[in-house]
C-alpha cells in the first residue's frame, strides 16, 4: 500500500476553541495571532491541516475572523521563506511593511515572512504554500519583492488553481508522486513571478543598473568596513539615498545585500581548511560590531552558529520545508500545549 505525505491538523472540533487558538499560536511564533475586538474566544472555529511537500508545505484549511501580525524584530530563523496565499472565501486586508493590500475570493497574495506586515482576515477559507527562497534559486535567480503583492496574470490565476487543486489531492498523494508535484508547483510559482519581473524591467529606469553595479563594486571592495552603510555609500558615491534605493529594491535593499555578501563570506572563510581565525577575528574582518551580533546573524541566515559551520563543514537553510513541517509537527504533538500557553 502507497504511503501518503506526511500531515499535520490543527482543528477546534477536537482541541476546543482555546486549544485550536493556542496551537496555532504556537506553531507561527514569529506572528502576534489574536482573535478581533468583541470576538468572543469561544466562537473561535479553525480547522486546518499541512502536507510536507518537501521543500514546500503546503497548508489548506478555514478560521474566523483573526488578526495576523508579523511584528518588524520578530526575527525567528526564518528570512528564507516565501508564502502565497489564496483566498477561496473571505477577504484579508492590511499593511505588508509599508504597502497597503486587500484582496478576497479568488485572488492570490504574496508575503516575505522576513518582513513585517499587519492584516485582518474575516471569516474564511484558504490555501497557502510556504516557499524556502532557496527552492526557487535555478528558476528565479533574482527574485522581485512581492511583499504584500496581489497577483493579477493567467499566470497568477494558474497557480491559484494548483493550489486549490492541492488541498483537494494531498490527502492521497502517494508520497512516490510528490517529487513530481513539487516541481509542477515550483514552475508555476516561478510563472506568477514573472508578472512582477515584468514589472520591473517596465518601471526601471536604464540608470539604477549601471548604478546597482557600481555600488556592487564598492561594497565588495569596502565590507571590511564597520561604517559600511547606505547612508555612507550615498555619500562616497554621490549617488541620491531614493536612486540607491530603487536600484537595490529587487534585492531586498542595501543594508540585506551588505549582510548577504558578509554572511556569504564569513562561510567561505569557516569552511576554508586552512583558515584558523577565531569567530571574533572573523567578525571584526567583516565589519560586524560584535562577535555576538555575527554569531545572531549568522544563524538566523544559516540556521546554526559559526562554531557549528566551522566543526561540520556545512550550513542549512532556515526552515526550509522540512524543519518547518517537523517544528509544526512537534508542538502539536505536545499534550498540554493549549494548558501551559493558556495559562
Amino acid at each position: 500500500m502507497s504511503q501518503h505525505l506526511p500531515s499535520v491538523r490543527i482543528s477546534s472540533a477536537d482541541l476546543g476553541p482555546e486549544g485550536a487558538f493556542h496551537r496555532w499560536r504556537a506553531v507561527l511564533p514569529q506572528y502576534d495571532i489574536r482573535l478581533p475586538a468583541g470576538r468572543d474566544m469561544q466562537d473561535f472555529e479553525m480547522d486546518a491541516a499541512a502536507w510536507l511537500l518537501d521543500p514546500l508545505v503546503v497548508m489548506a484549511g478555514k478560521t474566523t475572523s483573526a488578526w495576523v501580525d508579523r511584528p518588524p524584530n520578530a526575527t525567528k530563523g526564518d528570512e528564507t521563506n516565501l508564502v502565497f496565499v489564496v483566498f477561496a472565501e473571505g477577504r484579508w486586508a492590511g499593511n505588508a511593511d509599508g504597502k497597503l493590500f486587500d484582496f478576497g475570493d479568488g485572488e492570490l497574495i504574496g508575503l516575505d515572512t522576513a518582513r513585517p506586515s499587519v492584516g485582518l482576515s474575516t471569516d474564511s477559507r484558504w490555501v497557502m504554500i510556504n516557499v524556502p527562497r532557496q527552492a526557487l534559486a535555478k528558476l528565479v535567480p533574482s527574485i522581485p519583492d512581492l511583499h504584500g503583492h496581489v497577483f493579477r496574470s493567467v499566470s497568477a490565476q494558474f497557480l491559484m488553481d494548483h493550489m486549490i487543486s492541492l488541498a483537494r489531492h494531498l490527502p492521497m498523494l502517494p508520497v512516490e508522486e510528490a517529487e513530481r508535484i513539487t516541481r509542477a508547483s515550483l514552475c508555476l510559482i516561478a510563472a506568477a513571478l514573472d508578472e512582477l519581473l515584468l514589472c520591473q524591467d517596465t518601471n526601471r529606469a536604464f540608470a539604477p543598473s549601471a548604478i546597482r553595479t557600481r555600488v556592487e563594486r564598492h561594497i565588495r571592495q569596502n565590507l571590511s568596513a564597520s561604517h559600511l552603510t547606505p547612508e555612507s555609500i550615498s555619500v562616497d558615491l554621490e549617488i541620491a539615498r531614493s536612486t540607491l534605493y530603487r536600484a537595490f529594491q529587487p534585492l531586498g535593499g542595501v543594508s540585506r545585500f551588505i549582510m548577504e555578501l558578509r554572511l556569504e563570506a564569513a562561510r567561505a572563510i569557516l569552511f576554508h581548511p586552512e583558515d584558523h581565525r577565531s569567530i571574533g577575528e572573523i567578525a571584526n574582518l567583516l565589519g560586524f560590531d560584535s562577535t555576538a551580533h555575527f554569531s545572531k546573524a549568522f544563524n538566523r541566515r544559516f540556521g546554526c552558529s559559526p562554531r557549528v559551520a566551522r566543526s561540520t563543514g556545512t550550513t542549512r537553510f532556515p526552515l526550509s520545508g522540512r524543519m518547518l513541517f517537523d517544528f509544526w509537527k512537534n508542538v502539536l504533538s505536545r499534550p498540554d500545549q493549549s494548558e501551559s500557553e493558556g495559562g
